[in-house]
């Protein structure tokens, strides 16, 4: 029996070009040290899909009913394109993790949201969104990442899986999308 946590890390692919409608989102399946699949899909740079394609690919997955714990790393995925955290788990039952190397600054979010030239009714709700989060779920410290979880987490055991994983489907994303694999989550 593999030890561990089944989980599933997902990340999106590199916009070097506004222009580009959409770009690459990634998903591995894993747990300690083990890759068990890989899944894909696109994602609207600056959109408002991130959440419904995230839980697709939970859904879609072969492991769908075995996965135990979705790890994104930031808030936004695909420039502005923010996850509803709340949503997802709500609709999957599974718990999001938020892993990020730097704290984030909710501040510049909220400034690029306003600048992105969307809609005032889809900026609020971003913002909504995040501001939710933060009041329930504040980042913490944990193996040198800023982490937000729902707290039931066991989140010594699970961080450095989820960020392997993580910077897995980064590179692997920035790979398929520019040829080559490089950056740091």
């Amino acid at each position: 029996m593999k030890e561990g946590v089944r989980l599933l890390a997902v990340a999106s692919g590199p916009i070097y070009e506004r222009k580009k409608r959409t770009t690459l989102l990634v998903g591995i399946i894993g747990r300690m040290g083990t890759i068990e699949g890989v899944i894909s899909d696109r994602i609207i740079v600056d959109g408002n899909d991130a959440t419904s394609k995230i839980i697709k690919m939970a859904r879609k997955s072969r492991f769908g009913d075995q996965i135990k714990l979705i790890a994104i790393n930031g808030i936004a995925l695909a420039g502005l394109n923010v996850v509803d955290v709340k949503s997802v788990e709500r609709r999957t039952g599974i718990p999001v993790i938020v892993l990020t190397r730097k704290k984030p600054d909710f501040k510049a979010l909220e400034k690029a949201l306003m600048n992105s030239g969307e809609d005032r009714d889809s900026i609020n709700g971003k913002i909504a969104v995040v501001k939710a989060l933060n009041a329930e779920r504040p980042f913490k410290r944990a193996h040198g990442f800023h982490v937000q979880s729902d707290g039931k987490i066991d989140q010594d055991k699970i961080v450095a899986t989820a960020f392997e994983l993580l910077r897995l489907a980064h590179m692997i994303a920035n790979g398929v999308s520019t040829g080559i694999s490089k950056g740091r989550i």
